[in-house]
């Protein structure tokens, strides 16, 4: 099966709250990428994927990673990258003074259908529990 070739402008993506996501599981099953915001004192609390893999690059602010499996916190300033393997505790927080802006990618997909995504963008269809 041929998949489409997936052009997202400038702002174009399907958000859900803060998580703009530019590939969804409907555009490919290997991964979702999505832009997220954290303003300051945002965060995710400590959590485990366990069956995919998580990982960031910031653009613009410092990420504050905490790896509970190792007790190691992570200042991600930009352009710094940030893989966390399967089943590894982990938990986001910005305590910085200015919004972080970063590329998230799961890998495989499914993780935009878990947090609630729902078709937006022209000719995009749901499939799955969530569609």
């Amino acid at each position: 099966m041929s998949r489409q070739v997936v052009v997202v402008e400038p702002g174009g993506g399907d958000r859900v709250g803060n998580v703009e996501f530019l590939a969804r599981t409907v555009d490919t099953p290997f991964f979702n990428l999505s832009v997220v915001t954290l303003r300051p004192g945002q965060g995710v609390a400590s959590h485990r994927h366990p069956a995919e893999d998580d990982s960031w690059l910031v653009l613009d602010g410092t990420l504050t990673v905490r790896l509970a499996d190792d007790d190691r916190v992570v200042e991600a300033g930009p352009g710094t990258f940030v893989l966390v393997p399967v089943g590894t505790a982990h938990e986001l927080a910005n305590t910085g003074p200015d919004d972080v802006r970063f590329l998230n990618v799961h890998s495989p997909g499914g993780f935009d259908r878990r947090i609630g995504w729902r078709p937006q963008r022209a000719g995009a269809v749901a499939t799955g529990p969530h569609g």
